[in-house]
């Protein structure tokens, strides 16, 4: 209730003008604009073109006015978009999978995270950049990484380039794993596991795995890492709350959003609705990222793509190990 109160607080101090509302709007069609691109090319993360824009749009601007009206939106809009994304988190029935392969699934996200998490730590890349990295490798890429950061906070550099990196990773694998399957002698079942279990993104697994004719397989073990989104935040948001066992309300509320619609709503509804929080949570990320410069994101420096990149070759190595042992 103390949360829900000082939202309406923060919306009612938020400036309000014609020139104000000229940069919402601008906003506004970032985000609308990165869904649009998303449904011509799936490999397009939303989220991530929309933080492109947002980049783009305030290093051209250059109006440390407008950056500071900007950041006065995103304590508003933060909270509703992470809410509403909780309608494109489906949490599966577990029963529908073979146990091997859920158990290789978990095994291979857990490994990745581990991982990339270790191998940031041993580069001395900061912990929360080491988090964002991992969380983005193992479990569902941008997305991901845009519900976890306002828990530990990092540096809008760091924000924004583990999203660049973990795209750029994802992409790589779009390109290479047609090639892996040929030489790897894997079966268009097989490939599912392959792409379901280690891919990144969820538009990058629909369009790799459509080349074998195994969509709805891959999305279906995808599923499996995307819940576990679920309980990361869960215990991220203990680890780094001011109060002990403390969970921000929007955290909660985004639980709640992804269970209700995975379990009650009708698919219909919840197909009618993800348009709308994916724009809306597009929308956040570009007013995120509209006070990025790009020579502090250019300063991240290589250290993190290697761990990426490392991280996701072992879960490659790993399932594809399993996959020749005749194991799955």
């Amino acid at each position: 209730m103390r949360e829900t109160v000082k939202l309406i607080e923060v919306a009612r101090e938020l400036p309000v003008s014609r020139k104000n509302l000229q940069m919402l709007l601008l906003l506004l069609l970032c985000g609308a604009a990165a869904y649009i691109i998303n449904l011509a090319d799936p490999a397009l993360e939303p989220l991530f073109l929309a933080l492109v824009f947002g980049i783009v749009a305030g290093n051209l601007q250059r109006d440390e006015e407008k950056k500071r009206v900007v950041e006065r939106y995103v304590p508003f809009l933060l909270p509703i978009g992470i809410t509403l994304y909780g309608v494109n988190i489906n949490i599966p029935y577990l029963g529908e999978f073979h146990p091997e392969i859920v158990a290789a699934t978990l095994i291979s996200t857990s490994l990745i995270f581990l991982t990339v998490f270790w191998l940031s730590s041993r580069l001395k890349l900061s912990r929360q950049m080491s988090i964002l990295l991992a969380c983005g490798s193992g479990i569902c890429g941008v997305s991901a990484i845009a519900i976890i950061s306002p828990l530990i906070k990092p540096r809008k550099e760091e924000f924004s380039a583990a999203i660049m990196i973990i795209t750029a990773v994802g992409l790589t694998g779009a390109i290479l794993y047609p090639s892996i399957a040929h030489y790897a002698s894997i079966s268009p079942d097989e490939f599912a596991v392959l792409a379901g279990a280690t891919l990144h993104q969820t538009g990058i697994v629909k369009i790799s795995s459509q080349l074998f004719g195994v969509e709805e397989e891959a999305l279906a073990i995808k599923g499996i890492r995307i819940a576990m989104i679920a309980l990361v935040v869960l215990i991220l948001s203990i680890i780094y709350s001011e109060s002990r066992f403390y969970v921000p309300w929007y955290i909660v509320s985004f639980l709640g959003v992804a269970l209700f619609s995975s379990t009650y709503l009708p698919g219909e509804v919840v197909q009618a609705l993800r348009p709308l929080a994916t724009v809306m949570f597009a929308t956040t990320l570009a007013a995120i990222c509209y006070t990025v410069n790009v020579g502090r994101v250019q300063r991240v420096g290589v250290k993190p793509l290697f761990a990426s990149y490392a991280g996701w070759a072992v879960g490659v190595a790993f399932v594809l190990l399993l996959l020749g042992s005749g194991a799955l």
